[in-house]
């Protein structure tokens, strides 16, 4: 059974087909009113939406982003070299001195 809109049970048989209780005409209506926009008469086509720095600021990083190439091919085969070679080398502070700028860009 699938519940409708109007709080009523529909059944549906095994093709598919639903079939609806039988239900009165003033109850259409009366849900097809509560159905309908209600539109304020103050709105005015003139209205703005004002972002505030901070999404202006990630807006712009976002567009930065798009524009980046996904992975650069380069670095990652120079990568891989280290790493088969065993020179490739962690550098802990590095990384959290990275991650730390990151969050004041954010922030």
């Amino acid at each position: 059974m699938i519940l409708n809109t109007n709080n009523s049970l529909d059944s549906v048989s095994a093709k598919g087909t639903r079939s609806k209780p039988a239900s009165s005409p003033s109850a259409e209506v009366k849900s097809a009113e509560s159905k309908s926009p209600q539109t304020p008469s103050s709105k005015s086509a003139g209205d703005q939406v004002v972002l505030s720095q901070e999404a202006q600021t990630l807006g712009r990083l976002q567009s930065k982003i798009d524009s980046a190439p996904d992975v650069n091919l380069d670095k990652v085969a120079e990568i891989r070299r280290a790493i088969a070679e065993g020179r490739f080398e962690i550098n802990a502070d590095r990384i959290a001195e990275n991650m730390l700028n990151q969050n004041d860009l954010l922030g």
